[in-house]
């Protein structure tokens, strides 16, 4: 599945083209050789995951706490957490999600995200919390539907729904109302599910521990009003606004970071 070549009047089957690629096919994140050295003692064997080599990777001991980076991004973003969480006796377990990072394949989704952590968390037995970014925080949402529990988990910046998600898409290639219907349900048949499935109504009734949800009202990717919506239907969530950060720079933030760390070591 080939974009649109840059320069040229876009077609009704370009427009389809960019915006199925856009739900689908992420960008690689280059990672630095000092995220890529703070991470190295941890390396582990990759996961295999439904034909996937997908790269992991262990720091410390004690309760296992799972971060799940976001949509184009990858583990090494989350290196600037990595002292706070060792220094409170959690066990970090990093994945680089399908097509992302170290990680083999090329295409990806909240619900190919969700399976992996599900099959990551099944493996590790009993997982205290998971942080998740942005998509990272969706498929945490979607693993909870399909099984995993937890003691906590925090929430960064992450879309509570998956149809605004692809509305929005449809939105910015200018899709008319029949091709919105049509890439609606070409993504029902890449994720192997209804939309509906990965929307909030459907994930309510498991939303059942204790959750922190962290996000900029000004953030320019996912609105401000999901993380609202997550809280109004989370009986025992709290959602503090953060200012300045947008959507990538709550991951590097201080103010953030000491927040979700407390808020895990709460009894």
């Amino acid at each position: 599945m080939q974009a649109p070549q840059p320069g040229t009047p876009p077609t009704r089957d370009d427009r389809l083209t960019a915006a199925r690629v856009a739900l689908s096919v992420p960008e690689r994140l280059p990672a630095t050789p000092q995220e890529l050295s703070a991470l190295a003692p941890g390396a582990r064997p990759p996961l295999l995951h439904e034909g996937q080599r997908l790269a992991r990777w262990t720091l410390g001991s004690g309760p296992d706490v799972v971060l799940v980076h976001g949509w184009n991004g990858r583990s090494t973003q989350w290196v600037p957490w990595l002292p706070a969480l060792l220094a409170a006796g959690w066990r970090v377990q990093l994945l680089d999600l399908p097509g992302h990072g170290e990680s083999t394949g090329q295409e990806a989704s909240v619900v190919h995200a969700g399976r992996a952590l599900r099959e990551l968390c099944a493996e590790l037995g009993t997982v205290h919390a998971v942080i998740g970014h942005s998509m990272g925080s969706a498929a945490v949402l979607w693993a909870l539907r399909h099984g995993v529990r937890l003691s906590r988990s925090v929430h960064l910046a992450g879309p509570s729904s998956l149809t605004p998600v692809v509305h929005g898409i449809a939105a910015a290639q200018g899709l008319d109302a029949a091709d919105r219907r049509a890439f609606a349900g070409w993504a029902e048949g890449f994720i192997g599910a209804p939309l509906a499935s990965v929307d909030l109504p459907a994930v309510r009734p498991h939303l059942r521990h204790p959750a922190l949800l962290l996000h900029d009202p000004d953030d320019r990717v996912v609105p401000y009003a999901a993380s609202r919506a997550l809280q109004d239907a989370w009986p025992l969530a709290r959602l503090e606004p953060v200012s300045g950060l947008g959507h990538r720079r709550i991951l590097s933030d201080e103010g953030v970071i000491r927040s979700a760390v407390s808020f895990l070591r709460m009894p």
